[in-house]
């Protein structure tokens, strides 16, 4: 075994050095891409380094490897050959660099306000909640974890910011995280975002019936990248960039979107709901 597996590291960095090269990325713009170190690739260029998994992911992604040297790559990784990457626990620093260089990203919340658009108050209940806040190590980790996620928003308000749209069930408007006044003060936010020429905050009503509810998930589209489906659940997170998921969760943003009331009937929703969060 310790003989075959400097072979199959040799055979793996000679995989991602040609999806590299193939990309017309150098090593400093593709490190720079994956936030990494060029020092960092070069070494797992020379088979010097294993990558992460998180690290062979964005190299997929950014390469723009196809199917075939997705298999290729996670074989001799060592992954499950499963369709894009997923199993990874949630990095929002991964999402944030794809989010960064979309064109257009659509984010479905049916239980809670997309990271994008949440208050730090809001931000900060999510994490208490989750046991975030509570069990970070030291008293400045819990607001540095708050203002990492606010600061994440400012890809919104850049010149060459990404059409966004987001898909909120009535229940992440209802339900009082962080109480009351937070709620309301959260749910305002959402309208003046709301009124952003590149901005849509789009609400399935409770009136409307059932619909297909997949669960959180992100679509970004690039002007020269294949489009991503990125998934969020409980201790996992993951990546699919193959044709099928992506036009499955293309179709199913369809069907959200029938659903959905338009902008204008949308904020008149969510002011009549701050309202009630006020009256609480």
């Amino acid at each position: 075994m310790s003989d075959r597996l400097p072979a199959r590291m040799r055979a793996l960095a000679g995989e991602l050095t040609d999806l590299r090269a193939r990309s017309g990325m150098t090593t400093r713009v593709a490190a720079r891409a994956l936030g990494i170190s060029s020092a960092s690739l070069n070494r797992t260029e020379k088979a010097k380094r294993a990558a992460s998994a998180e690290e062979l992911g964005g190299m997929l992604a950014v390469y723009g490897a196809t199917d075939q040297d997705r298999h290729a790559v996670l074989e001799l990784a060592g992954e499950l050959p499963l369709p894009g990457w997923l199993g990874l626990p949630p990095e929002p620093a991964v999402l944030a660099r794809f989010e960064a260089q979309a064109s257009t990203v659509l984010d479905f919340a049916p239980t809670a306000v997309p990271a994008l658009l949440q208050t730090g108050a809001y931000a900060r209940a999510l994490l208490t909640q989750a046991g975030a806040v509570a069990d970070a190590p030291g008293r400045q980790a819990p607001e540095q974890r708050v203002a990492a996620r606010v600061a994440r928003q400012g890809v919104l308000s850049r010149l060459s910011a990404p059409r966004y749209t987001a898909l909120l069930d009535e229940a992440v408007l209802r339900r009082p995280v962080g109480g009351g006044a937070a709620m309301a003060e959260q749910i305002r936010w959402l309208v003046s975002r709301a009124t952003e020429p590149h901005i849509s905050v789009r609400v399935v009503p409770f009136r409307h019936g059932g619909y297909r509810n997949p669960g959180r998930f992100s679509v970004l589209r690039f002007r020269d990248a294949t489009p991503l489906v990125y998934l969020e659940h409980e201790g996992s997170s993951g990546f699919l960039d193959t044709h099928g998921p992506v036009e499955v969760f293309t179709a199913i943003s369809a069907t959200i979107s029938a659903a959905a009331l338009d902008d204008s009937d949308s904020v008149n929703l969510m002011n009549r709901i701050a309202a009630d969060h006020d009256r609480s």
